[in-house]
């Protein structure tokens, strides 16, 4: 067992994994939901664990970096513990077609907090157009619910567990998507090139500028000013994924623009339902 509590790290069982195994032995899956501990009084927690033939992820939702501090605009919802696990394959291939994200999770991140994908409604609708101004340095921020999740890499330089992630020489694994598939942060493929996403803007999309407090992006609004048109100068799938350079499992990539997040699930085995771990 690897867990984390507020930064720390150890190899045995704690209270937490000893009741998601439980739950798991009793084929429980409760639902998610929110706690009172919130904002900085709240501790992060994460834990990774095979149990039963599966990779386990638990999380509570509290990131173990600074969040929701420096973004130009102040967002009104505040991180909240949202105790979750999922039970995983422990290496899951690529799948022939791909199915696409819901809106809110898609995956645990490990420093505590979650994924969101590209899409801010589910009308189509660009977070980094739409929310980029009310991200954190981490490129994360908390949803009304107090589900903190990143939209992005987690480019802070102070990133608890998933730092480097912003560094493509230490492509650094920063989650799980429910389909059991690695993420990781910026990366260099094979040849020594960054992971490159193989969406391209449309023509005639018209853009903006969207300035946030981790970088600056050159956004369309909405989804369908994107098109996927793999050539030369782009490696990674439709879902943002690749056989990793080191690994070599199949594996999702963070992009430094659209859609930044993989937006499909490409594992070849069934996703993963999310479980209170509460």
């Amino acid at each position: 067992t690897t867990a984390s509590s507020g930064g720390s790290t150890g190899n045995v069982d704690d209270d937490v994994t000893s009741l998601v195994k439980s739950y798991i032995d009793a084929a429980t899956c409760g639902s998610v939901t929110t706690g009172t501990s919130c904002g900085d009084s709240a501790s992060s927690y994460y834990a990774e664990f095979e149990y039963n033939g599966r990779r386990v992820v638990v999380a509570n939702g509290i990131p173990d970096h600074e969040a929701e501090h420096d973004q130009y605009f102040v967002n009104p919802n505040t991180r909240c513990e949202r105790w979750t696990y999922m039970s995983l394959p422990l290496s899951p291939g690529q799948s022939s077609s791909g199915s696409a994200t819901d809106m809110g999770v898609t995956g645990l991140a490990v420093t505590g907090g979650t994924f969101y994908n590209h899409l801010s409604s589910p009308k189509v609708d660009v977070a980094m157009y739409n929310e980029g101004t009310s991200l954190d340095s981490c490129t994360g921020h908390s949803s009304q619910d107090g589900q903190y999740h990143y939209h992005a890499n987690i480019n802070c330089t102070d990133a608890g567990a998933a730092t480097g992630a912003n560094n493509p020489d230490t492509c650094k694994l920063i989650g799980y998507y429910r389909d059991g598939v690695p993420v990781y942060g910026f990366c260099k493929d094979s040849s020594g090139a960054m992971f490159t996403s193989c969406y391209k803007l449309n023509a005639g999309a018209t853009t903006t500028t969207v300035a946030t407090v981790s970088g600056t992006y050159t956004v369309a609004s909405s989804n369908s000013d994107y098109t996927f048109s793999a050539d030369s100068t782009c490696d990674l799938y439709e879902a943002n994924g690749a056989v990793h350079p080191t690994t070599c499992q199949y594996s999702d990539f963070i992009t430094t623009d659209y859609p930044w997040t993989p937006i499909k699930f490409a594992g070849d085995q069934t996703q993963a339902s999310y479980c209170s771990a509460d």
